[in-house]
């Protein structure tokens, strides 16, 4: 059993350790390790003392962590801190054990990034949705295990680059408003529709493009915006459609093009889907109705006129 525990253990998880003599990169925080690990069920670890600021990414999994007398329950999509010179023990559920990464840290930066990630002693235990990317940070720290300079040098900006990730998330779930200066992801990947409509969008692309999961971008959005990244991508382009549409006699299919639609007759389908009549049909009453003097009607006034003439 006790060799099966070690196999099972050596294939279900990887680790570094870095080896701090100095400040050859003249920083003032320090990468100690790095890892991750499949726990196997009840597996624990403590009571245990650190000398370095230890965070834990669950990316699947649930269990507990205990200091002072206290416990939190610690399930998907939420890290917690072990901080340096406090008793701490953890341990993964029977059922459903942790699937989660680490990574150790210290220096004078250390205290303040982890207040910007929302640590307090009070609060160890905080929500972070990012796990698919912390986790591929992980993994790609782990590809540079070389013992020199460059290697030293590309795991300490996989570990910046996780912990900015922390401290952005933390912004967007605190302020809910974008702080002064800074855009939220869902401000950005509206901004980023609405000049790029008409090309071939895919949210996993545009997710990737901003630096979080698709599932959390779908999430700001909805909350910040209302919609999907979808829907948001569709409503631009059957707004942009049927201005074109009430502004010039361009054939359908160029007016396709110019909204990122390929195929005329999907575009056709979903403008009727949205306004209640097709691309042709949609020309012909905004036609009549300018010709009629209400040079001024809107694209919500057409919509309710449609819906009226349907009833």
């Amino acid at each position: 059993m006790k060799d099966r525990r070690k196999a099972e253990f050596v294939e279900n998880c990887d680790y570094f350790f870095e080896n701090n003599t100095g400040s050859e990169l003249g920083t003032s925080l320090y990468l100690d390790f790095f890892g991750y690990e499949h726990c196997l069920p009840r597996h624990s670890y403590g009571p245990h003392i650190r000398n370095n600021f230890v965070i834990h990414i669950v990316i699947d999994g649930k269990g507990v962590l205990e200091k002072k007398g206290r416990q939190w329950q610690i399930r998907k999509g939420q890290m917690f801190i072990l901080f340096p010179d406090e008793e701490t023990t953890y341990e993964a559920d029977k059922d459903a054990p942790w699937y989660y990464c680490w990574i150790g840290f210290h220096g004078d930066m250390a205290q303040k990034l982890a207040v910007a990630m929302g640590f307090t002693d009070e609060t160890p235990v905080v929500t972070f949705s990012q796990i698919e990317r912390a986790e591929q940070i992980v993994k790609d720290m782990l590809s540079n295990k070389k013992l020199t300079l460059d290697g030293q040098m590309k795991r300490s900006a996989g570990m910046y680059i996780l912990l900015s990730d922390m401290i952005a998330a933390h912004e967007v779930e605190a302020s809910g408003d974008s702080p002064v200066g800074y855009i939220s992801y869902a401000q950005y990947a509206a901004r980023y529709i609405n000049n790029h409509f008409y090309e071939k969008i895919r949210i996993q692309d545009l997710a990737k493009h901003i630096g979080i999961s698709r599932s959390y971008l779908v999430k700001l959005m909805k909350q910040e915006i209302g919609m999907s990244p979808q829907e948001y991508l569709i409503e631009t382009r059957m707004r942009k459609a049927s201005d074109l549409l009430g502004r010039s006699n361009d054939p359908v299919r160029s007016v396709a093009a110019e909204c990122g639609y390929d195929d005329a007759l999907a575009f056709s389908k979903v403008f009727k889907s949205r306004f209640g009549l097709n691309p042709s049909e949609y020309r012909h009453a905004h036609m009549t109705r300018k010709e009629a003097g209400r040079q001024d009607i809107s694209a919500e006034e057409m919509e309710e006129d449609s819906h009226k003439e349907q009833d």
